[in-house]
């Protein structure tokens, strides 16, 4: 791979490691905010789905210093860097929640099979295989987020209010009778 090649891959890496960051963050402040009748599960869930958006930082930056280049480290660069962007106010609603990180999700999936694809043309399978595993992981979490939204639930609306409970029929058959 010649240094234009590598310069490239090495930008592309970079920007996924400050988008996991920022990613990360998103779901920490999810997980620390989110309330509602759905508390519960979406707090543990925005927290696991942060722990596996944080396990891909390392090797993302270990990957850049594989190819020759210095991992940024420093939030100020790493956000500069993130196509995600810092949000300005916490979501309204945990919908809202969901709506944003199925919306992040989305353009690091797009950005990362892009740089595959340069990965795949410079004949660089290390990074090829890495970005593999990293985008089926964005997959899989877009998916379980995206699920959410498919059917709405007057829970997830932020409407307060629990499941729907309908009055049981009275039986046709009665005992004894």
């Amino acid at each position: 791979m010649d240094r234009k090649e590598r310069t490239s891959m090495v930008e592309f890496l970079r920007r996924e490691q400050a988008n996991a960051v920022e990613m990360y963050f998103q779901y920490k402040g999810y997980h620390w905010n989110v309330a509602g009748p759905l508390f519960h599960d979406l707090h543990l869930m925005f927290d696991d789905h942060a722990k596996q958006v944080f396990e891909t930082i390392d090797d993302l930056a270990e990957r850049q210093r594989i190819l020759g280049a210095p991992a940024e480290y420093t939030l100020p660069a790493l956000r500069q860097a993130s196509m995600l962007g810092a949000e300005e106010k916490l979501p309204a609603n945990p919908k809202e929640m969901v709506e944003r990180l199925v919306t992040a999700h989305r353009i690091v999936i797009h950005d990362l099979k892009k740089a595959f694809e340069l990965a795949a043309r410079m004949g660089d399978p290390g990074t090829a295989d890495l970005l593999t595993r990293v985008v089926l992981l964005h997959e899989k979490l877009e998916w379980f987020l995206r699920e959410l939204l498919e059917r709405p639930s007057m829970v997830l609306e932020g409407t307060g209010l629990g499941p729907v409970i309908m009055p049981r029929k009275e039986s046709s058959i009665h005992a004894g009778r």
